[in-house]
């Protein structure tokens, strides 16, 4: 060897500087919390969202404005050559970004002042197959689609006979009923199913008289569900997209200073980043900790003097959550109040914990993995 190391000796000389990178990484809390990448996506729905609120004849926000044109600068910059936009600014075109990013320009007035990239971007959707392809992107799953699909008829560039209606009516049952209803959306998009079903309503109301009825009544009711999903942050699981799209279908009906809308729009505005884009969601804290935490111990160091650990512990949902109702013990990707507890998380902090020392809450938190891998 030119440097006199046999291979051994380089190895470990390599992983002592990537752990101590890894530890100068924590914060001065002691946990990790990462950065995730800036996305078209997500600054695309934001600026849809904040110009649909500015323009709704809401009070008025000097905050937005600038936001709005940083995030435009932004989408600019970052077209990608053959004329679309990925999920993050490193990503290869999608049809989904590229028809929000065309969206936002239309709704934040920049279409004209920016011809040639909407140009290109239309051009891209044209030869990815425009709708069809978005439908077959998605197959049957509303989730995404339907939000899109709304963005973009918000936006004038889609008729509103092509959003699916969805029964927001359904949000008004209990929460514990809803696996019966074979609902179009995952359960985590309630507050979408709400507000985007609200505003394909208002511009597209049934032909039963009957279903116009249920889902006029339906209105404040599945707000008020909506409400109580909505985390102190006012970020629905503290992404961007999701709470964008119940923000501008809200403001788009006349729900303008809802306070699900408040509280949404604050949240947008203290997530904007100084580059002028958005991020996916806001941090995966608790996530990265346990994935570093359990790739310390793998490596045979002693995990249980980090400081982070009583942090972990803190993390661990004690109720019953009002997003999603799962049981007490479990653990979200993040320790800000917009995360909710899923089986993949709990599972990595119940690894890290189990590493650290023995710990009630990990026996607990079992139990409640238990549960979640069988619903």
């Amino acid at each position: 060897m030119a440097d006199g190391l046999t291979n051994a000796e380089r190895l470990q000389r390599a992983y002592g500087t990537a752990r101590d990178e890894l530890l100068s990484a924590r914060n001065a809390a002691g946990h990790w919390v990462g950065e995730l990448s800036s996305s078209p996506l997500s600054t695309a729905t934001a600026v849809s969202a904040l110009s649909v609120v500015s323009g709704a004849g809401s009070a008025a926000d000097g905050r937005l404005g600038p936001l709005v044109d940083r995030g435009i600068r932004y989408l600019a910059a970052t077209q990608n050559p053959d004329g679309g936009w990925g999920d993050t600014d490193r990503s290869l075109s999608n049809i989904a970004t590229t028809m929000l990013v065309r969206a936002c320009f239309h709704l934040a007035g920049r279409a004209d002042g920016y011809g040639a990239i909407v140009d290109r971007a239309s051009r891209y959707i044209a030869g990815e197959g425009g709708i069809g392809a978005l439908r077959r992107r998605y197959g049957r799953d509303k989730t995404f689609a339907v939000p899109i699909l709304a963005n973009c008829a918000l936006a004038g560039l889609v008729d509103w006979d092509e959003v699916s209606p969805l029964p927001f009516e359904l949000a008004c049952f209990p929460q514990r009923w809803y696996r019966f209803f074979r609902l179009p959306v995952v359960s985590y998009a309630i507050p979408a199913l709400v507000a985007v079903g609200q505003t394909r309503y208002y511009h597209r109301p049934p032909d039963c008289p009957l279903v116009r009825l249920i889902r006029r009544w339906a209105a404040s009711a599945s707000l008020a569900t909506a409400a109580r999903m909505q985390p102190e942050s006012g970020g629905f699981l503290e992404a961007t997209p999701l709470t964008s799209f119940v923000v501008m279908s809200l403001a788009a009906v006349g729900w303008g200073e809802h306070p699900i809308v408040r509280r949404g729009v604050e949240f947008l505005v203290r997530s904007a980043r100084p580059n002028g884009s958005w991020p996916i969601d806001t941090n995966l804290a608790t996530w990265v900790t346990t994935l570093s935490i359990n790739a310390l111990a793998a490596a045979g160091e002693d995990v249980g003097q980090l400081s982070c650990l009583e942090w972990l512990l803190g993390c661990q949902h004690r109720s019953e959550h009002p997003f999603t109702g799962a049981a007490p013990g479990g653990w979200g990707w993040s320790d800000l109040s917009g995360a909710v507890p899923d089986a993949d998380d709990t599972a990595g902090a119940l690894l890290a914990l189990a590493f650290s020392s023995g710990s009630t809450s990990v026996f607990r938190s079992m139990r409640m993995a238990i549960r979640l891998s069988s619903a």
